[in-house]
C-alpha cells in the first residue's frame, strides 16, 4: 500500500516537469492519507495556479497560430487580447489587420496602443509616420500606385466594352417615362469609354422613373457616335465646349422631373442608390439636396460627405478609408455632397439661378450652391445608401489638364470665400481635433450620446434589449445623436441586419467591442454630451477606464440598471440548491449598486429595485419600465387553442432556459393528462443554446413544437388561448408578460413575476410556484371563459396605464432634461 510520503514525493516530480494534473492528483492523495500534512493545501494551490496559467498560455498560442495562418480574421485578434491585453505584438498585428482593410483609424488606434504599452518600441517611428499620414487634412490630387493601377484596368475593360458596343451597332434603350420623378443630368466631355459604363449602370439600376439627359461639350472621341447608338434620352450637342457648370445650367432648363439628379459620367451607380436618395429628399421638407458615398475604383473612400472649414477650405470626409467602416454608415446633415451624384429638387435649383456662373467653367459650384441651400434653411444629407464607384477627374487624367485642375479650384476657392464671408464663422476651424466635430454641419446643434450596450438593441433579441430599442428611437426622436457602441464581439452583425429596425441616423460602431474602448473615448474626447450604459461588466469596465484617466471631461454618465444581475444569480444558487448565507447575497448586490458611483443619474426599471438604489444613499434615480401600445389580437376564447412561450436563450444558466426546461418536463405533462393530446405548447424565441432544444426534443413530446426566431408574433398570440411564464428566478421587469397582455392574451406566471409587476393573482393573472399548480392553473384558465376574458381586459388595462409609449418618451424625456439643466 502507497504512503502519503510516496504520494508527495511523486507529487514533487511532476511538479518539477510541469505534469500539473498528475502533481495535483497526487497532493489531493497524500492529503487523504494524512489531514494534517503542514502547507499541503498551499502546494495544490500552487500547482492549480501554475496549471491554468498553462491553459491559458497554451491557449494563447493556439490563437498566435491561428493568426499566422489566417491575419485577415480579425475576431482571433479580439479573443487573443482577452486572455493577454497588454501583448504589444498582437496589438501590432492587428493594426497591420486593419491597414491592409482599410481602416486606418483603427489601426491607427492599435499602433498606439502599441506605443503605450512599450514606449521605446522598435517601430515608433513608423507609427508616426502613419499618425502623420493619418493626421493629413487635405487630400492629395496625386493618386496611389494601388489607385493608379486600378484606374488602368478600369480603363482597358471599359475600352473593351465601348469597342464591342460601336463595333457591333448595338444600342442602348432607356425607357420612355411621360411624368418622370427625376431628371439625370450627365456632362460630357470625351471618355467615351467611361459614359458607357456610366450608361449601362443605369439601366442596371432598379429606379426607371428618370429621364436622361446628355449635355455633349463638343467632344472629340467617339461620343458622338455613342450617342446615335442610345434611344429615349434628350441629348444637348454643344459646338463649342461649355464646361461642367453652364452644362449643368443648360440641362436643367429642358428637364421635367420634379427632382434633379446631376451624375458624372465617370460615375456608376451601385445598388438601389436613386431610390433612397429619393426616399432621403422626400423624408423631410427640410431636405435641399442628397449626396452619398463616393468609392474609388481601389475599393478606398473618396469621401463619404464634404466638410466646409472656417477659412473656406474643403475636405472630403473619410478618403481612403474602407466605405463600410462605422464612421460612413450613418444618415446625416453635411456641408455639401460632390455633384459626382447630387439630387436637389428642381424647383429650388431654378429658385437660385442653377449653380453660379462665376465658377465657370468649373469647380466650387455645388459647394456653393450648398452653402446657398443652407442658407434658405435647407439641410444637405449624406445618405450611406447611395454607392457611387467614381473614377475621379477622368477629363483630368493627363499632367497638363491636372495642373490647370488644381489652378482652377485655387482660383473659385477665392470666389467662394468672398461670397460667403458672413457664413464661415459659425463654422469649425482647420485642426484636426475638429474632425469628428466638422463631419456633421455645425448648424445642427445637437447633444451627443454614447450608448454602450453588450449588442445591437433589437426588439426581438429580448433580454432587455426590447426596452432599449425603445429608449434608443425615442432618443433619436428627442434629437439626440446617438453612437452606439456594442461591446460584445461575439455579436458582429451585417450592416443590413444592424439597420433593419434601428434609426439610420445611429452610428454604430461595429465590431470595435470594450477592448477598445478606451482608446475610442480617447480619440474622442470632449465629443459626447452624455454617456448612456447599461449592464454592470460594462460600467465596471467604463469605470477602470475612467480611473486611469477621465476621458469623457464634462459628459454625464447615466447608468441605466435595467435589471440588477444579483439578485438574479442568487435566485438561481436558491433554487439550484447551491450554498449561499445572506450576507453573500447582500454583499453581492451592494458590490453591483456600487459600479453606479460615479454615474451622474440612474434608471431602473421595476420601483423595487430603484429602491435598492436609494437604501444605499443614492438620489438621482428614476424609474422608466417598458414601452408597448396596445393591440389585442382579434379571436374569441373558443376559436383559441393551445399555450404559448415566448423568449430568447443565450446562456444555459438563463431564466428562460430553466423556464423551458421545467414547463416541458414537468408542467406540459400534467396539462395534456387534462386537456388531451390534442392541446400544443408553441415556444417561440430566438435559441443559440443547442443543450436546450436536445434535451426537449429528447422528451419525444410530439405536442411541443419549438419554433426559433420568428419575425411576426401577432399570428401567434391571435391562436393561442394563453401564454405561459414559469419563471424562476430573473430580475427586473419581464418584457414579455407586458407584451403578452398587449396582444391581449391571458398569462400564467410565477409569483415572482407578479411581485415584479405589481400584479395580482385572478385579477390581472393566474399565480403558481409548484409544477402542479402552475399546471392547474392553465388548465383552469383554458376552460374558463369568464375569467379569461376577465385577466384579459384586466392586463390590457395595465399595460395601457404602465406602458404607455407617451408617458414613456415623457419619462424620458424628462430625465435627459434635467440632466442638461
Amino acid at each position: 500500500m502507497k504512503t502519503w510520503e510516496h504520494y508527495l514525493e511523486q507529487a514533487k516530480d511532476f511538479y518539477k516537469n510541469q505534469h500539473w494534473s498528475e502533481a495535483i492528483a497526487s497532493y489531493q492523495n497524500a492529503l487523504k492519507l494524512n489531514p494534517n500534512l503542514p502547507g499541503i493545501h498551499q502546494k495544490i494551490g500552487d500547482a492549480l495556479q501554475q496549471q491554468a496559467k498553462a491553459e491559458k498560455t497554451n491557449l494563447l498560442n493556439f490563437y498566435k497560430q491561428k493568426i499566422q495562418q489566417n491575419p485577415d480574421d480579425l475576431q482571433t485578434y479580439y479573443q487573443a487580447l482577452e486572455i493577454s491585453p497588454n501583448d504589444t505584438e498582437i496589438y501590432l498585428e492587428l493594426g497591420k489587420a486593419f491597414a491592409k482593410k482599410g481602416l486606418f483609424d483603427r489601426s491607427q488606434l492599435a499602433y498606439q496602443k502599441v506605443l503605450q504599452l512599450q514606449p521605446n518600441h522598435p517601430l515608433a517611428e513608423s507609427f508616426q509616420s502613419a499618425q502623420n499620414s493619418f493626421s493629413s487634412l487635405t487630400p492629395s490630387l496625386p493618386q496611389t500606385p494601388q489607385l493608379d493601377q486600378a484606374k488602368q484596368t478600369l480603363d482597358t475593360l471599359n475600352q473593351i466594352t465601348l469597342d464591342s458596343f460601336l463595333n457591333t451597332n448595338s444600342q442602348l434603350n432607356f425607357p420612355q417615362v411621360e411624368n418622370p420623378e427625376i431628371s439625370i443630368i450627365i456632362i460630357l466631355y470625351n471618355r467615351a469609354e467611361i459614359t458607357l459604363s456610366c450608361l449601362y449602370s443605369l439601366l442596371r439600376n432598379p429606379f426607371q422613373s428618370f429621364e436622361l439627359i446628355l449635355v455633349d461639350n463638343n467632344s472629340t472621341d467617339t461620343t458622338r457616335q455613342l450617342l446615335q447608338q442610345i434611344n429615349g434620352v434628350k441629348i444637348i450637342l454643344n459646338h463649342q465646349n461649355l464646361h461642367y457648370l453652364l452644362g449643368c445650367n443648360q440641362g436643367s432648363k429642358i428637364a421635367q422631373g420634379n427632382y434633379l439628379l446631376f451624375l458624372n459620367n465617370d460615375a456608376q451607380i451601385l445598388g438601389n442608390s436613386i431610390s433612397s436618395a429619393l426616399e432621403t429628399i422626400k423624408s423631410s421638407d427640410d431636405i435641399g439636396a442628397v449626396g452619398g458615398k463616393l468609392i474609388l475604383p481601389d475599393g478606398t473612400l473618396q469621401e463619404a460627405g464634404s466638410i466646409i472649414w472656417q477659412d473656406g477650405t474643403c475636405l472630403g470626409y473619410g478618403r481612403g478609408n474602407s466605405p463600410t467602416a462605422p464612421e460612413y454608415q450613418f444618415k446625416r446633415a453635411v456641408d455639401y455632397c460632390s455633384a459626382a451624384f447630387l439630387l436637389t429638387r428642381r424647383d429650388l435649383f431654378l429658385q437660385l439661378g442653377g449653380f453660379d456662373e462665376d465658377y465657370q467653367p468649373a469647380y466650387f459650384e455645388e459647394t456653393d450652391y450648398c452653402v446657398r441651400l443652407q442658407k434658405l434653411g435647407k439641410k444637405i444629407i449624406y445618405d450611406p445608401n447611395v454607392n457611387i464607384l467614381h473614377y475621379e477627374f477622368a477629363s483630368s487624367s493627363n499632367t497638363g489638364s491636372s495642373k490647370q485642375a488644381i489652378a482652377l479650384m485655387e482660383k473659385n476657392q477665392k470666389i467662394f470665400q468672398q461670397k460667403h464671408q458672413d457664413w464661415f464663422p459659425s463654422q469649425y476651424s482647420t485642426e484636426l481635433k475638429n474632425l469628428i466635430f466638422a463631419r456633421t454641419q455645425a448648424t445642427e446643434k445637437q447633444k451627443r450620446l454614447l450608448f454602450i450596450d453588450d449588442r445591437i438593441p433589437h426588439p426581438w433579441v429580448g433580454s432587455g434589449y426590447t426596452r432599449s430599442h425603445s429608449i434608443l428611437c425615442n432618443l433619436v426622436k428627442l434629437g439626440y445623436f446617438v453612437t452606439l457602441y456594442p461591446g460584445d464581439l461575439r455579436h458582429l452583425e451585417d450592416w443590413s441586419i444592424i439597420y433593419s429596425d434601428i434609426p439610420n441616423t445611429v452610428e454604430v460602431m461595429r465590431g470595435y467591442g470594450l477592448i477598445i474602448l478606451g482608446d475610442f473615448l480617447r480619440e474622442r474626447k470632449g465629443y459626447y454630451d452624455l454617456v448612456l450604459i447599461s449592464r454592470p461588466h460594462n460600467i465596471k469596465h467604463l469605470n477602470s477606464i475612467l480611473a486611469q484617466e477621465n476621458l469623457l471631461k464634462s459628459a454625464k454618465i447615466i447608468y441605466d440598471a435595467e435589471a440588477i444581475f444579483s439578485i438574479r444569480d442568487y435566485e438561481y444558487k436558491r433554487l439550484n440548491k447551491i450554498t449561499f448565507t445572506e450576507i453573500e447575497r447582500q454583499k453581492s448586490i451592494t458590490e453591483e449598486i456600487k459600479l453606479a458611483k460615479n454615474s451622474h443619474h440612474i434608471i431602473t426599471v421595476s420601483s423595487q429595485e430603484q429602491q435598492q438604489f436609494i437604501k444605499k444613499g443614492y438620489t438621482n434615480v428614476s424609474l422608466l419600465g417598458h414601452s408597448l401600445s396596445i393591440n389585442p389580437t382579434p379571436k374569441s376564447f373558443a376559436e383559441r387553442k393551445n399555450l404559448l412561450f415566448v423568449g430568447s436563450i443565450y446562456e444555459k444558466k438563463s431564466p428562460n432556459a430553466d423556464s423551458i426546461l421545467w414547463l416541458t418536463s414537468e408542467i406540459f405533462p400534467l396539462i395534456q393528462e387534462q386537456l388531451g393530446l390534442t392541446v400544443e405548447l408553441i415556444i417561440i424565441g430566438n435559441n443559440t443554446v443547442e443543450e436546450i432544444e436536445q434535451k426537449v426534443n429528447s422528451l419525444n413530446n410530439p405536442s411541443i413544437k419549438i419554433l426559433g426566431k420568428v419575425d411576426d408574433l401577432t399570428p401567434f398570440y391571435n391562436q393561442a388561448r394563453l401564454f405561459v411564464a414559469p419563471t424562476r428566478y430573473a430580475a427586473g421587469i419581464p418584457h414579455k408578460v407586458h407584451e403578452a397582455a398587449a396582444y391581449g392574451l391571458p398569462i400564467v406566471t410565477t409569483s415572482l413575476i407578479a411581485q415584479q409587476l405589481g400584479w395580482k393573482h385572478e385579477s390581472e393573472l393566474l399565480v403558481a410556484d409548484h409544477n402542479v399548480d402552475f399546471a392547474q392553473q392553465c388548465i383552469k384558465l383554458y376552460r374558463d371563459i369568464t375569467l379569461w376574458n376577465k385577466l384579459r381586459k384586466n392586463a390590457i388595462e395595465r399595460v395601457q396605464t404602465e406602458c404607455s409609449p407617451q408617458v414613456f418618451s415623457q419619462r424620458l424625456s424628462s430625465i435627459f432634461k434635467d440632466l442638461e439643466s
